[in-house]
C-alpha cells in the first residue's frame, strides 16, 4: 500500500504560529513500525504543506484537540477521493466516535501494538473501525524512527528546529487539566539509556528535544542517560517540572550533557491553585530558588503559566508578573485555562454546567478563548487581567530587563539569538491574540 502519515497544523489567520518548530518523533516511529512491502510518506504541516494530489491507499492523521477542525478537513478531503483514513492521537483516543465521523478507523491509545495489524487488515480490505492495544507498549526495543522520510522544510527559521527524541512515556501526576495519564498511562516507563544513546547517534543534527511529558521523573535512570550523553556533545532542550531543581547533581549532569534550556510548568504562583496541580503540590523548593538554580547552570527557562484555576483570585496577574520579572524568566507561556476533553477538569466543568460550549473544539475558536464560567473571579476580571499581564510581561522594557537573568558570559550567541527571536515572536503572537473576540465574555 501507499501510505501517508500527516501531522496537521492550523491554517487560520487568527492563530499566529509559534516560532518554535520541532521535528516530531511519532510519525517517523510509525513509519519504522510499518512492515516491508508498503511505501510511506511523512507530512508535517509545520514545515511543509501537504500535496493532496498524490496517489494513495491509506492516510493516517495524528490529532491533537487544538487542530481538530484542520484534521477533519484533511480527512474529509481524502475520503471524498476514495482514500481510506485512520486517525490516532490524544483527541481520537478520548472521543473515538466523533473521530469516526471523519475517518474509517481510529487507533485508541498507543499505536505500536495496533499499527501492524491495522495495516494487514487495510491491505486485505477488512479494516475495523476501532483498534486498541491489549496492553501498554513496552518502550524497550523500539525501532529507530524513520527520520529520513521527512522532506526538507520550506523556508528558513532563525531558531533551529530540534529533533524530537523520546526517553520515557506516561505520567503519574494526573493533574486535573491534563489528559496524559488517561491517554498514555499513569505508569512511568523509561527506555534503556543505551537505546536512547544509539538513537541519538543516528541523528545528524546537533539539536535535540526530549519530548517526554515528565522528563527525568526517574532520577536514577535520567542521571545514567545524561552521563552517557556527555561524550556525544549534543545540545538539547526538554520539558519538565519545577522539581528538577531539587536535585543539584541532576542539574549539573544535564548541563554537562548539553542542556540549553527547559520548558517548566510553574502553572500558578498562588498556593491554593498549586494544590490543584499535583506535580507541584509537594514541592521541596520554592519557585525563586528553582529559577536561581536553573539560571546558575546556564539554562534558559520558558515558564508555563495557566490563568483561571478555580482557586486563583484576581491578584494572580500581578503576582505572576512579579515572579516573571524578579526571576528574570527568559520567556513566559501565558495561557487561559482550557478544559480539554478527556481530562477530569472537562468532566467536572461539564457536570457543574460551567462549560459555555461542550464541543468547543469543533467551532474553531482561537487559543485563549474563555470557554467556561470562572468562579475565583469574574469573566471580565480574568480576561482583563490576562490581557494586562501579556502586555506588561512582553513590553520592550520587560524583555530587556529579563534578558539579564543570566550573566552575559553564560549566554552563547545562539542563546541571545533564541532569546530575542522567541520573545519578539511571542510578543507579536500574544498581542495579536488579544484582539480576537471573546464570544462568551
Amino acid at each position: 500500500m501507499k501510505i501517508k502519515l500527516i501531522a496537521p497544523r492550523e491554517q487560520r489567520e487568527d492563530t499566529l504560529s509559534s516560532p518554535f518548530r520541532l521535528k516530531r518523533v511519532n510519525l517517523p516511529l510509525l513509519a519504522a513500525l510499518t512492515p516491508p512491502g508498503h511505501t510511506v510518506t511523512l507530512v508535517d504541516e509545520a514545515f511543509a504543506p501537504d500535496d493532496a494530489d498524490q496517489d494513495l491507499d491509506l492516510v493516517g492523521i495524528t490529532v491533537m484537540t487544538d487542530v481538530v477542525p484542520r484534521a477533519y478537513d484533511i480527512a474529509d478531503s481524502y475520503r471524498r477521493k476514495g482514500v481510506k483514513v485512520v486517525m490516532g492521537g490524544i483527541h481520537p483516543t478520548v472521543l473515538p466516535e466523533e473521530a469516526l465521523q471523519h475517518a474509517d478507523a481510529v487507533v485508541i491509545g498507543e499505536a505500536e501494538g495496533s499499527w501492524p495489524r491495522l495495516l494487514s487488515d487495510a491491505a486485505s480490505g477488512q479494516m475495523q473501525r476501532i483498534y486498541k492495544a491489549s496492553k501498554m507498549t513496552n518502550i524497550k526495543g523500539l525501532p529507530t524512527p524513520r527520520r529520513d522520510l521527512f522532506p526538507e522544510s520550506k523556508g528558513k527559521s532563525y531558531i533551529p528546529a530540534p529533533v524530537g527524541v523520546e526517553t520515557s512515556r506516561g505520567c503519574p501526576n494526573d493533574c486535573e487539566f491534563c489528559s496524559i495519564g488517561r491517554t498514555l498511562g499513569s505508569q512511568y516507563r523509561v527506555r534503556p539509556a543505551q537505546e536512547v544513546i544509539a538513537e541519538i547517534e543516528t541523528i545528524d543534527s546537533p539539536y535535540i528535544f526530549f519530548v517526554d511529558d515528565a522528563l527525568a521523573l526517574n532520577r536514577h535512570e535520567a542521571k545514567k542517560l545524561f552521563s552517557e550523553m556527555i561524550p556525544l556533545k549534543r545540545l538539547w532542550l526538554g520539558q519538565g517540572t519545577v522539581s528538577l531543581a531539587e536535585d543539584v547533581e541532576l542539574l549539573r549532569l544535564m548541563k554537562r550533557s548539553g542542556c540549553l534550556g527547559l520548558l517548566i510548568g510553574f502553572e500558578s504562583v498562588q498556593k491554593a491553585a498549586q494544590n490543584e496541580v499535583r506535580k507541584i503540590k509537594n514541592l521541596r523548593i520554592d519557585f525563586y530558588e528553582a529559577m536561581r538554580r536553573f539560571h546558575g547552570e546556564g539554562f534558559g527557562v520558558l515558564g508555563a503559566f495557566v490563568l483561571g484555576f478555580d482557586h486563583e483570585n484576581r491578584d494572580v496577574f500581578d503576582q505572576t508578573l512579579e515572579f516573571i520579572l524578579k526571576s528574570r524568566m527568559d520567556c513566559a507561556e501565558l495561557r487561559i485555562l482550557t478544559p480539554y476533553p478527556g481530562t477530569r477538569l472537562y468532566d467536572r466543568l461539564l457536570s457543574e454546567g460551567r462549560l459555555f460550549e461542550p464541543d468547543w473544539w469543533l467551532h474553531g475558536y482561537p487559543p485563549d478563548t474563555l470557554l467556561y464560567k470562572p468562579i475565583g473571579m469574574t469573566a471580565d476580571e480574568l480576561l482583563d487581567g490576562f490581557a494586562r499581564l501579556n502586555r506588561q510581561a512582553y513590553s520592550f522594557g520587560a524583555i530587556a530587563k529579563r534578558f539579564f537573568g543570566m550573566t552575559p558570559w553564560k549566554r552563547t550567541l545562539l542563546g541571545c539569538q533564541v532569546y530575542a527571536g522567541m520573545n519578539l515572536a511571542t510578543r507579536k503572537r500574544y498581542f495579536k491574540g488579544l484582539s480576537n473576540p471573546q464570544p462568551f465574555a
